[in-house]
């Protein structure tokens, strides 16, 4: 009798809700790891394109920059030949003037010519020297004007190297993230093949 007593408990078993309530709750840790792992992809996505925008406007930055460097650096090649061409001048037209003065002392009228002729080249060599010193005057600005672009330069790249490290802190943070999600889905795997095992 108590042989026909078990057979009938085991035929009365019913595993079918158990194993429903596993699988449901197994579907419920699932879809939450894959919601949390796409939020945190599309934040990471969000990230990455706003520091490749900003590196992109950066390196165009950088480049109009260069480019300004290397004109203004031309620029003050021209505007130190022009004055190494005044210097030059102005050394010959002091020589003639101190040539056309010695021979003021042994002629007359041609002493005075020379003379008016000498004050004619003194007021081309004052002009010529007011030439030169407008000229050192524009070199001196062009040079301010570099220190402060290589100022900028040394500013856009220094920014350059922050931005490049928040976005491999970044990474890292990805990729920390995503072995915490791993270890939590293989956590509640385990707990529930357990609990799979207590029912059968």
């Amino acid at each position: 009798m108590s042989l026909a007593r078990t057979r009938r408990y085991r035929a009365d078993t019913n595993y079918w809700p158990g194993f429903v309530d596993a699988m449901a709750t197994l579907l419920l840790v699932v879809t939450f790891l894959l919601s949390v792992f796409m939020v945190v992809q599309f934040i990471a996505t969000q990230v990455a394109s706003g520091k490749d925008t900003a590196l992109k406007r950066l390196n165009r930055h950088i480049a109009q920059l260069t480019e300004l460097l290397a004109l203004e650096t031309s620029t003050k090649i021209t505007l130190e030949d022009n004055l190494s061409s005044l210097g030059v001048t102005i050394e010959s037209k002091a020589a003639e003037n101190k040539r056309l003065t010695g021979l003021l002392g042994a002629q007359g009228e041609t002493a005075r010519k020379t003379a008016r002729r000498a004050s004619g080249l003194a007021s081309k060599l004052d002009e010529q020297i007011s030439i030169g010193a407008r000229a050192l005057a524009s070199v001196e600005l062009l040079n301010q004007q570099l220190a402060a672009i290589r100022r900028q330069i040394a500013a856009l790249e220094e920014m350059l190297e922050t931005t490049e490290s928040r976005d491999r802190e970044s990474q890292t943070r990805i990729a920390d993230l995503g072995r915490r999600l791993n270890l939590a889905l293989a956590k509640k795997v385990q707990e529930l093949a357990r609990y799979r095992s207590c029912f059968f």
